[in-house]
């Protein structure tokens, strides 16, 4: 087995399910990618995975990995192009905030496959439930993702199981252990590394990047601007929504809790001992140099906030660093958590072992020139 090293420094990766092979082998062949999403027709979505979905998009850059995961096995399907600096996805069709705004064309309309119904509106079709908690419902593809191969390892597998018997060895768990009811999730640079590893093996079996059906882009999707939503924090209308849009566009988080050139996003991260449900993740986390635990582990931590901070919200902050503690030892010291919310109780008290590590920042209201 040779091992991929990949250029780019600190690449994260995207981790995403899918349900049939042909879907994938469409993928993989037109190099591209939209979730199904709830169509949305005001600028205020009514389901409440939207903007959670929009943060996993949100993460990606030029050069973030993208994976499938198809039953028990695991496939490479290339890199992110786009920006570096924001948000690496596009807007199809009028049918999410962003795209609602910028009249956004519809370029990929997978209405047309055999297995879904159409609808008499252009890029909305009806999904057959795809199990207990996917049900039958109308559905659109809002944002894209579009990637490349210049490694000739598009459509390689592996067995899921040997991704998952390496970072098994981690003693804490990691986004690809926890995908567990999610369709989509980022991967730690960590985690990215360890299956451009795997996938380095000459005997990997292979899928098609071929298809027979006939889709395909009908014209540029428009790329995320900064300008197409919110420019202060305080404009947000959720937690999700504040998230998304930090990810996407860093220029609205302070200068010191932006992230650096070198440095990947994830978001969603566990950071937290292994627990059957409600585990404990934090909003944003940052990987950049020096790696901790191989990449596996972030270099900052970013909680987000709607409300004025207290207690509570001090306390989950803590949690992180006191598990990471736990876990590493003195490594962890190097960790640095923030916590970005409207306001905070003057007189929350931070554990004297956390003292140094935390920090909180205010994001108000927005002034007149914002």
């Amino acid at each position: 087995m040779s091992s991929i090293r990949d250029p780019d420094v600190a690449p994260n990766g995207l981790f995403i399910t899918l349900y049939d092979k042909e879907t994938l082998q469409l993928y993989l062949a037109r190099r591209i990618y939209g979730t199904h999403l709830k169509p949305e027709t005001s600028d205020i979505p009514t389901s409440r995975n939207h903007y959670r979905t929009l943060g996993d998009f949100a993460c990606a850059r030029k050069g973030t990995h993208v994976f499938f995961f198809l039953e028990r096995e695991i496939i490479y399907g290339g890199k992110i192009t786009g920006s570096s600096e924001i948000g690496a996805f596009y807007l199809n069709g009028p049918f999410s905030p962003m795209g609602l705004k910028a009249n956004a064309p519809m370029v990929w309309d997978e209405s047309k496959r055999s297995r879904y119904r159409h609808t008499t509106t252009p890029g909305q079709f009806i999904r057959p439930g795809l199990g207990r908690n996917i049900p039958i419902s109308v559905v659109c593809q809002p944002y894209l993702i579009q990637f490349e191969d210049k490694q000739d390892l598009a459509g390689r597998a592996i067995r899921s199981d040997d991704l998952y018997n390496k970072v098994g060895e981690y003693s804490y768990p990691l986004p690809s252990i926890s995908i567990a009811n999610m369709s989509f999730c980022t991967i730690t640079p960590g985690e990215t590394q360890i299956a451009l590893e795997l996938f380095g093996n000459c005997n990997n079996r292979k899928y098609s990047c071929q298809t027979d059906e006939e889709i395909h882009l009908t014209g540029d999707p428009i790329p995320f601007d900064t300008t197409l939503d919110i420019q202060h924090a305080s404009q947000a209308v959720d937690e999700a929504h504040l998230e998304a849009i930090s990810l996407a566009n860093p220029g609205i988080l302070p200068v010191e809790i932006r992230p650096k050139s070198d440095e990947a996003l994830c978001r969603q991260v566990p950071i937290s001992p292994f627990k059957p449900y409600q585990m404990d993740r934090a909003d944003i986390c940052y990987y950049g140099e020096p790696q901790i635990m191989k990449g596996t582990i972030p270099n900052r931590i970013i909680e987000l906030k709607k409300k004025k901070a207290g207690k509570n919200e001090i306390e989950q902050v803590q949690r992180y660093l006191q598990w990471l503690d736990k876990r590493l030892g003195n490594d962890a010291q190097a960790i640095k958590a923030y916590l970005f919310c409207p306001d905070y109780n003057l007189k929350i008290n931070i554990h004297p072992n956390c003292q140094n590590r935390i920090s909180i920042i205010k994001y108000g209201s927005p002034t007149k020139s914002e």
